[in-house]
């Protein structure tokens, strides 16, 4: 067993904006001390393996993606985040690490989960059945295919938990994946935010977790991860873990609106790290050699 004992587990694809997440999560991993407990787990796309850090907290997996042209996921590039965690290079992480955070790239991690190991799951924050009609369909898909479904919906896409777990978890939310894609969206993807492929595994995440109700979801934490970029609560306060980014232009912190340049004179004198929405501004425009400096990151 390694002396960290949480592995932060994420796909990175040979992406440029894929690239730019990974320095969020990376440089907030760095700042939040979160480098002293734990590892970066980096399942990767070969063709970008060299481009993440080769540092001792790193780790660093070469997997090809499986959404290529002609195959299955064709088309569906975010079964890449599940499909290549699974598999004869990720078996050995149940023994390396006694928890594991499957999660994406573009979080941003705080102090609060340093020390934080739970000895039940924690899932996140879902916004993907907030309509009547979505939740139906998912209940329907569930008694199809004899899973139970114990009506807890929206549960979340990033989930920390035992590492033998969150690895049995991974491969059934894949095989749901597949029932879902051959079965739901081989003729028509849908149209958000209603059924519709783009969330896929967040169908399947739901409907393992609720399958698994005595592992996942009966005494799990719900909405505890997956925190939205835009909020103003106190870190330290509430006890955020984990911030995902969001998409819009309406509010502060956005991906969005920072790849449209939106924030481009922004008075980052302005900022209280303090808060949410402020920490993600000021970890994406900080350079990683300062941060490293902060945190007393060693060379």
């Amino acid at each position: 067993m390694s002396d960290k004992t949480l592995g932060i587990l994420c796909y990175i694809d040979n992406s440029p904006t894929m690239l730019e997440d990974f320095s969020w999560i990376y440089k907030s991993w760095i700042y939040s001390g979160n480098w002293r407990t734990s590892d970066l787990v980096t399942v990767c796309n070969p063709l970008v393996y060299d481009q993440l850090p080769n540092e001792s907290g790193v780790v660093r997996i070469a997997k090809e993606p499986v959404a290529v042209a002609g195959s299955r996921w064709d088309g569906y590039p975010f079964i890449n985040s599940i499909a290549c965690l699974i598999g004869p290079h990720t078996a050995g992480l149940a023994s390396r690490y006694t928890h594991i955070l499957r999660t994406d790239a573009d979080v941003f991690l705080t102090h609060n989960l340093v020390n934080f190991r739970p000895n039940i799951a924690v899932h996140g924050r879902g916004r993907y059945a907030e309509r009547a009609d979505v939740r139906e369909k998912i209940v329907e898909f569930a008694n199809r295919h004899g899973l139970n479904h114990h009506g807890v919906f929206n549960c979340g896409h990033s989930l920390m938990g035992f590492s033998d777990q969150v690895l049995m978890f991974l491969d059934q939310q894949n095989t749901v994946c597949e029932w879902l894609l051959d079965e739901e969206f081989k003729e028509d993807k849908g149209q958000w935010p209603g059924w519709c492929m783009n969330v896929t595994t967040m169908y399947a995440a739901e409907l393992v977790a609720n399958h698994n109700w005595d592992m996942f979801l009966k005494l799990g934490y719900l909405n505890m991860l997956d925190y939205e970029t835009v909020l103003w609560s106190n870190i330290a306060e509430t006890g955020v873990l984990h911030i995902h980014a969001v998409n819009t232009f309406e509010a502060h912190w956005s991906k969005l609106a920072f790849r449209g340049g939106l924030y481009k004179n922004y008075d980052l004198s302005s900022l209280d790290i303090s808060i949410v929405k402020d920490y993600c501004h000021w970890i994406n425009v900080t350079p990683v050699d300062e941060i490293k400096r902060l945190a007393l990151y060693p060379e």
